[in-house]
């Protein structure tokens, strides 16, 4: 079963919003589309930035350092230079509260790209 951590209250992220948070090391996204809530990692799977500084309008997020651009509801990635979707996060509301169960899947930082010899 799914570890739920406590995340914030409902109403700390409001209709059109989006939050970053820091949960066991790992910046997770909370958003929230037209009453819905949606939470995912907080990195871009193209290059290393923080999605929530990025424009979020309707129930997509535009990474603010290249452009890419994710679905919130589904964690997609809908334009290059992004290919990878951005894991999603498990979200549950009880008693005002908004809680949060990590995905295992991690966006990869780091590395390098090179050829290969």
């Amino acid at each position: 079963m799914a570890e739920f951590h406590k995340l914030a209250t409902v109403d700390e992220v409001g209709p059109g919003e989006i939050k970053q948070y820091l949960v066991e090391d790992r910046f997770v996204a909370l958003c929230n589309v037209e009453g819905e809530l949606h939470a995912f990692e907080d990195v871009c799977t193209h290059q290393f930035t923080h999605l929530s500084e990025g424009e979020f309008t309707d129930s997509e997020v535009k990474c603010p350092l290249h452009g890419a651009k994710f679905d919130v509801k589904t964690g997609a990635a809908k334009s290059l230079p992004a290919v990878k979707p951005v894991p999603k996060h498990e979200v549950k509301v009880e008693n005002g509260n908004v809680y949060v169960a990590l995905n295992p899947k991690r966006v990869k930082i780091g590395g390098r790209r090179g050829r290969r010899r």
